[in-house]
């Protein structure tokens, strides 16, 4: 058993030199093959006691006084945190919304210049072209003949219009409006109380993530909410984890 601990301790050093060698723009191979170095050589020789492994935190602490290498011309530097649209607060990848006014992370944020340096395009206007003045034209030159009207069948009209005249019109039905108004919908106020509701509903779904999301939300609206901060912890302790579910009993104790 304290052989696997020593080879899981060994690797996690080394893990963890390779990822500090990374982000100071180091040779990750070599420093981890020197953190490496004194496990390997006492499996190799006998001589040399078990805690000479303890050199093995060595490159690691040397990795956090050396200063990160200047990036080169064309490489930029990844930045690996997340910012609110809203409010320009950074944030490690996960969460979905702001732990410091509450707006969703992935949700664009449009401010008022921005609205109102926006103006509708101007409509095209269609301009004549030449060949449809040329084709008017002689249209206009040649007035239309007007046609001749026979007696006979205009007497024929005349007594047929006086005869739909006598007989009584029936009232025209209302047809009523053409459409109807829709429904309004009523929706929940945005309010920690509502937030933390919307963050049960999903909790009792056993969609724990969504439903700290919703607490998180809701600590923000009102940063002295109990009902938040507790249930925030017990979806922390169902997720497994128990530092930030102890940071929210601390903070709930606090108020």
């Amino acid at each position: 058993m304290d052989v696997i601990l020593q080879i899981l301790s060994v690797l996690f050093v080394v893990l963890w030199t390779a990822r500090l060698a990374s982000r100071k723009r180091r040779n990750m191979l070599l420093w981890a093959g020197a953190a490496a170095l004194p496990a390997i050589a006492v499996y190799l020789i006998d001589a040399l006691p078990d805690a000479f492994t303890i050199l093995c935190m060595a490159p690691m602490v040397g990795l956090v006084f050396i200063p990160a290498r200047p990036a080169v011309d064309g490489e930029a530097e990844e930045d690996p945190n997340v910012y609110c649209p809203r409010c320009q607060h950074a944030h490690e990848p996960g969460p979905n919304f702001c732990t410091n006014c509450g707006w969703e992370l992935s949700r664009p944020y449009a401010t008022e210049e921005a609205t109102s340096d926006a103006s509708p395009a101007p409509e095209p206007v269609m301009a004549s072209t030449t060949e449809d003045a040329a084709e008017s034209a002689p249209a206009a030159e040649h007035p239309a003949a007007t046609p001749t009207v026979d007696p006979v069948l205009a007497a024929e009209q005349t007594a047929e219009a006086g005869a739909a005249a006598t007989q009584p019109t029936s009232p025209v039905p209302d047809p009523g409006p053409a459409f109807s108004a829709a429904p309004m919908k009523i929706t929940k106020p945005l309010t920690a109380s509502a937030m933390t509701e919307a963050g049960l509903t999903l909790f009792n779904q056993g969609r724990v993530r969504e439903a700290v999301d919703q607490f998180t939300k809701a600590i923000a609206l009102d940063p002295r909410y109990r009902d938040a901060w507790a249930n925030r912890a017990k979806a922390y302790n169902e997720l497994g984890l128990s530092d930030k579910a102890a940071a929210d009993q601390a903070q709930l104790e606090a108020i």
